[in-house]
């Protein structure tokens, strides 16, 4: 990118016309508007009220209905507004309103999370970039590969609607390149004619193997429709063409479109739709969701959220994101730190599995796709999960409880004090089993702490999967907050 001569600072041009192999799609800036920067003493009242919050995402445990409760109690342990570590920064709802009032160090072992809390947290470091526009694809190559695919995808939704479900859930069941490619097929013989013709045509145009082509043969039909994965690529293509100032913005903006089309129960990515009950039974009530969310248009949702993005307060703090281990962002923490927020998971689940399709969008580092054995055999994991996904200590029983330590123990040595969110868990109840009871932490954190305390916030309940079988019972008080200090 050209730089400025008067100033130094790198200038925007008028278009990016950004060739990605499948036609072209432009991000145009408009003329851009300086808009000053706000001190922290200039920060209006009510800035960091939840009407003011910014959810990025679906997200498991999301923390925006406790997100002041929580800054209050970072002010309260940490008066002097100094720098905040928020260790585990999943989608960034807490680190986007703390940084308005004080310094973000925003650290999570995730790519996509890095990506959404860059976004969120400094849009003053975009120089130009706040005026974003999308300009449509032309007609693509991967287009052209997948037009069989799509047709035959819409066809399948229109006699569903006329009460022939049949196709559709063959579709549903059978129609991913991935698993197609694996020699797993088991679909009718049109969709296997459809899956063979497209498997050709993206050889012929060079996009078998392609970044370009990732959403699509990853995802495609199995958490988006065709249409939708090839929109998406499309985007990709732009965003990693873009410059590096503004690329996590646009990035963020996908990934937050992804996660609002997505079709799956709670719009997470843990499994895809299962089209029929476990007696074979077709689930009518979901024909309606099916096709609403694979209708969906992508670059209109784009659109809205990169807006949303560009609207964000941009203030005079210094904000840093890093993509981290705890344990190692721990033993580089800033001088000017002086209080450290924590939100580690609690139960046997791995948010990598809710949310490795938006790894891999963010990575697009064409991953192998790991498999599990069914009746002797090996076949692709139903949810088409990256090899080597992140396996986190806490939601391991035999590592969870060393994991506090070393949380702990990191934080005391540098003699910072410690808000740590908590998710209760009543025995006998059906809530989701912690792996440590709330006792067992606190005894933790009373070894290398000189105060710990249990404040119970409520009445909350966690962001859930919208499944009966999923979203276990609420408790009065869904979260606590373990306060530390030296």
């Amino acid at each position: 990118m050209p730089m400025n001569a008067k100033n130094g600072s790198e200038s925007v041009p008028d278009t990016w016309t950004i060739p990605n192999g499948n036609g072209k799609l432009q991000l145009v800036p408009e003329p851009a508007t300086q808009r000053p920067l706000i001190a922290p003493e200039d920060v209006p009242d009510g800035l960091g009220t939840t009407s003011q919050t910014f959810r990025p995402i679906h997200y498991l445990g999301s923390k925006l209905r406790m997100v002041d409760t929580i800054v209050e109690a970072v002010d309260n342990v940490d008066p002097s507004r100094g720098r905040v570590y928020d260790l585990f920064a999943g989608s960034g709802t807490v680190s986007g309103v703390l940084a308005r009032t004080r310094s973000v160090t925003a650290v999570d072992i995730q790519e996509y999370s890095r990506v959404l809390c860059s976004a969120l947290v400094h849009p003053a470091a975009l120089n130009g970039c706040h005026h974003l526009k999308l300009e449509p694809a032309d007609s693509s190559s991967l287009t052209y590969a997948t037009a069989a695919i799509v047709h035959h995808e819409q066809q399948s939704i229109n006699y569903a609607l006329t009460g022939h479900p049949e196709m559709l859930n063959d579709f549903l069941e059978h129609s991913s390149l991935i698993r197609f490619l694996s020699g797993e097929f088991q679909g009718s013989q049109a969709l296997w004619e459809v899956l063979s013709e497209t498997v050709l045509r993206l050889k012929e145009v060079g996009l078998d193997n392609s970044s370009s082509s990732l959403t699509t043969r990853m995802f495609g039909g199995v958490y988006f429709s065709y249409f939708q994965a090839v929109q998406l690529d499309a985007l990709l293509d732009a965003v990693f063409s873009a410059p590096l100032a503004c690329r996590d913005l646009v990035l963020a903006a996908v990934l937050s479109t992804s996660s609002e089309i997505v079709n799956t129960i709670g719009k997470q990515f843990a499994q895809p739709l299962r089209p029929k009950d476990k007696h074979g039974v077709t689930k009518r009530n979901l024909l309606e969701k099916i096709h609403k969310d694979r209708s969906a248009n992508v670059n209109a949702t784009f659109e809205k959220w990169l807006q949303r993005y560009q609207a964000l307060t941009r203030t005079k703090m210094l904000h840093r994101v890093i993509r981290s281990d705890y344990a190692d962002a721990l033993s580089s923490v800033e001088e000017d730190t002086t209080v450290v927020y924590a939100d580690p998971p609690y139960t046997r689940d791995h948010y990598s599995r809710y949310y490795h399709v938006l790894e891999t969008m963010a990575l697009r580092d064409n991953p192998d796709v790991a498999k599990v054995r069914i009746g002797g055999t090996e076949r692709v994991s139903r949810g088409i999960y990256r090899v080597h996904r992140h396996q986190s200590p806490f939601c391991i029983p035999s590592k969870a409880s060393q994991a506090f330590s070393t949380l702990f123990a990191g934080v005391s040595e540098r003699g910072l004090p410690l808000v740590l969110s908590y998710s209760p868990y009543r025995q006998g109840s059906d809530a989701r089993p912690r792996l440590l009871t709330v006792e067992e932490i606190t005894s933790l954190a009373e070894m290398e702490f000189g105060s710990v305390k249990v404040e119970r916030v409520g009445p909350f309940s966690h962001n859930k999967l919208n499944n009966s079988r999923l979203n276990k019972a609420r408790t009065q008080f869904a979260e606590s907050l373990v306060i530390c200090r030296p």
